[in-house]
């Protein structure tokens, strides 16, 4: 699915995924599926979070990254992150506080 090609050492990775329907009719008169992979983890000498959410629905030559985040994390300090699917919001917890993030199409607040 991804091929990271960079070897740098990951941590704190937190892996989710998602499954529902879009409410959007399909071609065959029935709602629409979706199915998602959302990824979670910080690198090493760069200092980043990454937060990238991948299509997993439909053929597999058509999949493609849907949202990605990146934010400074510095190595040393943890990083935990979470999925609340009802609302399809990813938190991330850290020694500086919460960031929210809303990875739905529409906004829910």
């Amino acid at each position: 699915m991804t091929l990271w090609r960079h070897k740098l050492d990951i941590g704190d990775a937190n892996i989710f995924i998602l499954r529902g329907n879009d409410g959007k009719i399909g071609a065959d008169g029935g709602q629409g599926q979706y199915k998602e992979l959302v990824v979670g983890y910080k690198t090493v000498y760069i200092n980043t979070y990454n937060v990238s959410v991948t299509d997993l629905s439909g053929d597999e030559n058509k999949r493609s990254t849907l949202f990605r985040y990146e934010t400074n994390q510095l190595w040393e300090s943890t990083i935990s992150g979470l999925m609340m699917t009802a609302n399809k919001e990813f938190v991330s917890l850290n020694k500086e506080g919460m960031k929210v993030l809303q990875l739905g199409a529409t906004s829910k607040r």
